[in-house]
C-alpha cells in the first residue's frame, strides 16, 4: 500500500478544537459539533504485527486497547452491498468472535456502519448535521428496530473518519447500557443494579469490530496505545442518541474528541499494511473494569489518517460493529 511500507511510514492524524456554541440539543442525532479549527499532524504510523510493545493477539485488548484477529466472515462484500439483511449473518459472527475473544459470557451489537465514500465532509470544519433535519428522520425510523440496525449499506455510505476520537466516554458506555435498547438494558441490568445500590458491579465493556470489505489501499484505520495516550488531550463531548428504552426516544452520548495537545505528548500510531477482510481489528471504547485496575487499558483513540500517493485508489470499504460485551 503505498504511504504504508516497512516497518513505519508517515501519516497525517487530525486534532480538532470543539466549537460548543451549538447545544447537543440543536444537533443532529449522532452528529458532534463543529470544529474552531483543527491541526493535521504528520506521524508515524507503525505495523503492529512487528512492533516488540505491542501484546499480539486478545491479550492485547486490555493492554494496548486494541487487537488483530484472524476471523473469516461467511458474507463478502457483494453480499454487504446487494444482499438482503446481510447484517442478521454478521451480527451473529461478531457476537460470537468477541465472545470468544474477550471471554464475556454476553454480546450484544447495537448497531452496524457502512463505510464506502472518500472523507469530502471532514474538510468542511464548520460541518454538523442539524437538529430535526432528513437524516434525523431516517435514523429514528431504524432505529426502531430491537436488534442492530445498518447505516450506509443502500445510500451513499458513510465517510471515513479523520479526526481521532473515541466513540465512548466510561460514562457514555454506562448511559448506552442503561438507555440505548431493551435488550441491552436487560443484559447490563444485574450490574446496572449493582451500581445503583453501591455495590461491586460485574464488568462490562464497549468494543468497535471493523473490518474491511475489500484490501485496504487508502483510508486506512489507525489506532493509539493507549498507554502513550494521555487522558488531558481527549475532550468529552455530549451528542444525540436513539433509544427504545426512554420516552423521549433519546439519550445523551458521550464522546472523547482528541485535541492538538497530543501532539507533543508521545503518542504511538499503529495502521496494518495491505488489511484484508480475515484481518479484522478490535479496540476498545471503554471498559468498567478499568475503574478497579488502572493497568487495564481504559479506551483507544483511532481516526481514518490521510496518506501520501494514494488519490488514485478506490475508497476504502468497510463494516464496523459497535459492541458492548458482558461478563
Amino acid at each position: 500500500m503505498p504511504g504504508l511500507i516497512g516497518a513505519s511510514s508517515r501519516g497525517t492524524v487530525r486534532y480538532n478544537v470543539l466549537d460548543l456554541s451549538v447545544r447537543p440539543e440543536d444537533r443532529g442525532l449522532f452528529s458532534g459539533p463543529a470544529h474552531k479549527y483543527s491541526e493535521d499532524i504528520e506521524v508515524d504510523l507503525f505495523e503492529p504485527v512487528s512492533s516488540p510493545e505491542i501484546v499480539q493477539g486478545p491479550e492485547g485488548l486490555d493492554v494496548q486497547g486494541f487487537a488483530y484477529v484472524k476471523h473469516r466472515s461467511a458474507l463478502d462484500v457483494d453480499e454487504w452491498m446487494n444482499g438482503e439483511n446481510p447484517e442478521e449473518t454478521y451480527v451473529k459472527e461478531v457476537e460470537d468472535l468477541v465472545g470468544k475473544v474477550t471471554g464475556a459470557k454476553k454480546v450484544v451489537v447495537n448497531h452496524l456502519g457502512i463505510r464506502k465514500r472518500l472523507a469530502e465532509k471532514n474538510a468542511d470544519p464548520s460541518f454538523y448535521r442539524k437538529a430535526g433535519d432528513k437524516h434525523d428522520e431516517t435514523v429514528k425510523e431504524r432505529a426502531k428496530k430491537e436488534t442492530a440496525w445498518v447505516t450506509g449499506k443502500t445510500d451513499a455510505g458513510l465517510e471515513p473518519a479523520r479526526f481521532a476520537h473515541v466513540d465512548y466516554t466510561l460514562e457514555g458506555l454506562k448511559r448506552t447500557a442503561r438507555y440505548c435498547r431493551k435488550d441491552i438494558k436487560a443484559a447490563a441490568q444485574e450490574a446496572l443494579d449493582a451500581e445503583d445500590a453501591n455495590k461491586d458491579a460485574k464488568r462490562y465493556a464497549a468494543y468497535s469490530v471493523w473490518r474491511p470489505l475489500k484490501p485496504v489501499k487508502r483510508d486506512p484505520l489507525a489506532v493509539a496505545d493507549w498507554r502513550t495516550t494521555e487522558k488531558d488531550t481527549l475532550q468529552p463531548i455530549e451528542y444525540r442518541a436513539t433509544s427504545n428504552v426512554v420516552d423521549k426516544g433519546e439519550y445523551m452520548l458521550e464522546q472523547y474528541t482528541q485535541t492538538p495537545e497530543a501532539k507533543n505528548t508521545g503518542q504511538k500510531w499503529y495502521c496494518m499494511t495491505k488489511q484484508t477482510p480475515e484481518d479484522v481489528l478490535i479496540l476498545k471504547f471503554a471498559d468498567t473494569a478499568s475503574e478497579k485496575d488502572p493497568k487495564i487499558s481504559q479506551y483507544c483513540a483511532h481516526c481514518s489518517p490521510m496518506l501520501p500517493n494514494v488519490d488514485n485508489e478506490e475508497p476504502r470499504m468497510s463494516v464496523e460493529a459497535r459492541v458492548i460485551a458482558f461478563w
